[in-house]
């Protein structure tokens, strides 16, 4: 590759090192695995499977990744080999649209997420070092903005009997109030029914004097 640019040539480690992070990465993940399935063996078939599965699992995914993308940096006109880099992009706001999120809890709260979702139309624009070719690449993408969560408490139980309870008190000494002025009025009828038979009585001596 003594005929790559400079450019050709950074491009070229910026892959290797992303392949490399990438069958790194994963062939630990198996590793991890392999050691718990293989729990049950001996120190010997643990370990060295782990190994074994991790290295097979990591040098798949660098040799795989490495070709991949290699293959997205050669240029299509003038098939120069890790020549394609992204060289501008512009971003344009579509949509926004403010959402709710609720999620009861078990202790009867609710927790309220709210944010703003934002749609960006892109375009990337990407430029051959070799021939100086360009190409774009269109698409959306979205966001969320301004993330908030809020914890509403759960309501409060026997509010509501509470307050019937109190209505019903309230109403209760209203029937006893009224009751009560029933039974003074019966009593001042039978105070005045009283007073008619004193001056029924008092004309009657009267008239025995005369």
């Amino acid at each position: 590759m003594s005929d790559l640019s400079q450019d050709q040539l950074e491009k070229r480690a910026s892959i290797e090192k992303s392949a490399m992070l990438r069958g790194g990465f994963v062939g630990l993940l198996v590793g991890l695995l392999a050691l718990w399935i293989l729990s049950g063996q001996g120190a010997a078939v643990q370990w060295g499977g782990a190994v074994v599965l991790a290295g097979a699992a990591g040098f798949f995914m660098r040799q795989s990744s490495f070709k991949s993308q290699s293959k997205s940096a050669q240029c299509e006109k003038c098939g120069a080999a890790f020549s394609i880099s992204r060289t501008d992009r512009q971003e344009v706001l579509v949509e926004s649209e403010a959402k709710e999120k609720r999620e009861a809890q078990e202790n009867g709260a609710t927790e309220v997420t709210t944010w703003t979702e934002e749609t960006y139309e892109v375009t990337d624009t990407y430029t051959c070092a070799n021939c100086g070719d360009e190409t774009t690449k269109t698409y959306r993408t979205t966001r969320r903005k301004d993330e908030t969560k809020v914890m509403e408490p759960a309501p409060k139980p026997g509010k509501s009997a509470a307050a019937a309870g109190s209505d019903g008190e309230t109403s209760g000494s209203s029937g006893k109030g009224a009751a009560k002025t029933g039974a003074s009025g019966k009593g001042s009828a039978k105070t005045g029914a009283s007073g008619k038979g004193s001056a029924k009585t008092g004309r009657s001596g009267a008239r025995r004097k005369g």
